[in-house]
């Protein structure tokens, strides 16, 4: 990755440093021994998207394992809203990651205490653990749609509390819009220290503990450039969101399958080529109902995810829209199974693709109001619903109707 070497430095203490950099967090490093990246994770800790499926992704394999030897404080729990947790970094450049969960800004009562403490909580728990150096993204400001000023004056305000605590504190910032917001809170909440700036166009960039090369490798991560968040109940979240199931790690993804549940075009065969052959040969297993039919129209069954980040595989089948007898009753079905077998094997997080939305034809606007209706029904049963979908006109349907259907007055 190219970095263009933006840094701005404000004295916290005598002892500790403030920098705001532009840049890619899961590159950065101080000493090698003493250092701690902040991972804007989500309450199971098992990655997730955005800055989160990246830091996993570059950790490797073992993050994910270390994360899910943490013990869950509730069912799905490992790391509730605001609190923090730390691992090791293993492939990181970082000696350690602190975990912590930010709010969904328009999701709960009080988003500014809850992240307050996700800052304030990663920063003890650091301290704890003789973190000198530490470098934060900007947590909540993706697809949790905290206000990019708001979160700023919080996260600066927070992290000078803790100013005789650590050597240097970082902000590593993707974005030029969330790199040049943060530069500016921090100028109005330190105005009487000189900042120093630098800027440089050549190839390498080292500004102070901070180092970046033109050569890095490319990191692919779950697409998160567009998102929206909505309540289906006190303690539910649907979360609509443009990218690939495939790669989504949550308890359980819903495979649009056929009845023979062998692998097919689309999103079904995209599955199964991510899954690996193990999967083929789970559902081979899965008793035929009559020859050739394992799922009927509407039922759902359910395999382990083998080579997915997903844990599980719910298989699903959509009606087709032209032939089917009652094509509104069997999408609700499949909607509807698919939950129920998820509440039966204790998923609390699950992944829906727009099902029967290709080749089968089924209008995109029906099918979203169906999906979403259907899904509201289990709205205590789930902690997370997210619908994945792969195409800007699908995903532009889903957001629109949610907010009919779930923000009627």
């Amino acid at each position: 990755m190219e970095c263009d070497g933006k840094e701005v430095a404000f004295k916290l203490s005598d002892n500790c440093v403030l920098k705001i950099v532009k840049g890619d967090i899961i590159e950065w490093s101080v000493d090698g021994s003493s250092h701690a990246i902040v991972n804007p994770a989500n309450e199971r800790m098992l990655g997730g998207n955005g800055a989160d499926g990246a830091i996993h992704d570059a950790a490797g394999p073992q993050l994910r394992a270390a994360c899910y030897e943490v013990p869950e404080v509730l069912p799905g729990v490992r790391c509730p809203t605001g609190e923090a947790r730390i691992t090791p970094g293993f492939n990181l450049a970082a000696s350690h990651v602190v975990h912590t969960v930010g709010p969904v800004y328009n999701a709960e009562k009080n988003p500014k205490k809850l992240l307050e403490s996700a800052y304030r909580n990663s920063l003890r728990v650091a301290k704890e653990n003789n973190i000198q150096y530490i470098a934060f993204t900007a947590i909540s400001c993706g697809i949790f749609r905290y206000p990019l000023d708001e979160a700023a004056s919080i996260a600066i305000s927070t992290v000078k509390e803790f100013g005789k605590d650590f050597k240097e504190v970082h902000f590593v910032m993707f974005s030029d819009d969330t790199y040049t917001m943060w530069v500016n809170k921090a100028k109005e909440l330190s105005p009487s220290q000189q900042d120093r700036s630098s800027s440089t166009s050549s190839k390498t960039i080292k500004t102070g503990f901070f180092t970046h090369s033109s050569s890095s490798r490319v990191i692919t991560v779950p697409s998160m450039a567009s998102g929206a968040v909505f309540n289906l109940s006190d303690s539910s979240l649907l979360k609509i969101v443009k990218g690939d199931i495939t790669k989504w790690s949550v308890d359980a993804i819903v495979n649009p399958a056929n009845e023979r549940m062998l692998g097919g075009g689309g999103a079904d065969g995209a599955i199964h080529r991510a899954a690996g052959p193990q999967l083929r040969a789970a559902c081979y297993e899965v008793s035929e109902v009559r020859p050739g039919v394992r799922c009927p129209l509407g039922e759902a069954r359910i395999t382990p995810g083998f080579n997915l980040p997903a844990s599980r595989v719910i298989h699903t089948v959509g009606p087709i829209y032209d032939s089917a007898l009652n094509p509104k009753e069997s999408l609700t079905n499949s909607y509807r199974n698919s939950l129920r077998v998820a509440k039966e094997n204790n998923i609390k997080y699950i992944a829906f693709p727009a099902i029967s939305c290709g080749i089968y034809g089924y209008p995109f606007d029906e099918a979203a109001v169906i999906g979403i209706s259907t899904i509201k029904e289990f709205a205590n049963d789930f902690k997370e619903v997210h619908f994945v979908l792969f195409a800007d006109d699908i995903y532009s349907v889903w957001v629109n109707k949610a907010k009919e259907v779930l923000q009627k007055a």
